[in-house]
């Protein structure tokens, strides 16, 4: 079986002391695991675009994976860590929560979008929020944030009940503020402007559902915390 795609770079993992096993983004297939054999010449960073050959016996086989550079985006091009963490950050959930062998097109397309947004450092980490909660419903769970679940206002929405993932306004939140969680008005309104603060309450946000309903319990990969310690100190 060979086939040919175009896709991302995720990760590597050590395999053996010639081998590595890596982890692509496909456009047509989804997420895709295969053996890549160490070279003298670089492989492709993570984050880079681009053009994946694989052989293997079986569909269901670790096949061979032969990858070249379409385009750059590794971290190695942001010169601020906090663009670096989100990268990495997108690319480890991608890598730890997408099954193998899964076509997501929308996503396909929502993480080329996103990487773009990363070379425009007033809209990176803006963007990355963004995607989180594109990841949640690809992978799922369908969150409601444009209308209260009570009212069916469309204004003042404030909050989101961490069971449902269904927002209500002001006055309907108000008598549980402990219980709810906040939503940034940047996730419903593309003109809001933002803040590191709305940042840290959209990762709290996503970071709940991510972890509860589709991590399952699982713990997030250590770099989206790092990339939280970031925008927190920047508070």
């Amino acid at each position: 079986m060979n086939w040919q795609d175009t896709g991302v770079v995720l990760r590597y993992r050590i395999y053996s002391e010639k081998q590595l096993i890596v982890s692509v983004f496909t456009q047509e297939r989804g997420r895709i695991d295969g053996m890549i054999t160490r070279t003298k010449a670089c492989l492709p960073q993570p984050g880079d675009l681009v053009s994946v050959s694989v052989k293997a016996r079986l569909e269901q086989h670790l096949g061979t994976i032969k990858l070249e550079t379409k385009q750059s985006h590794s971290s190695l091009q942001f010169s601020d860590s906090t663009r670096v963490y989100a990268l990495k950050t997108m690319l480890e959930m991608l890598g730890v929560l997408l099954p193998e062998n899964h076509p997501y097109i929308n996503l396909w397309d929502e993480i080329n979008k996103t990487m773009s947004s990363f070379y425009q450092k007033e809209v990176a980490i803006r963007a990355y929020c963004v995607f989180e909660v594109s990841l949640i419903e690809e992978l799922g769970f369908g969150l409601s944030l444009k209308t209260c679940a009570v009212t069916g206002k469309r204004e003042n929405l404030t909050h989101v009940s961490p069971k449902t993932g269904c927002a209500v306004c002001f006055e309907i939140a108000l008598p549980y503020l402990n219980k709810l969680l906040i939503l940034p008005e940047f996730l419903i309104n593309e003109e809001s402007a933002a803040k590191e603060s709305d940042y840290l309450n959209s990762l709290m946000l996503t970071g709940h559902f991510l972890t509860n309903h589709i991590a399952h319990n699982r713990v997030l990969p250590l770099v989206r915390q790092e990339l939280i310690q970031k925008l927190r100190l920047a508070t």
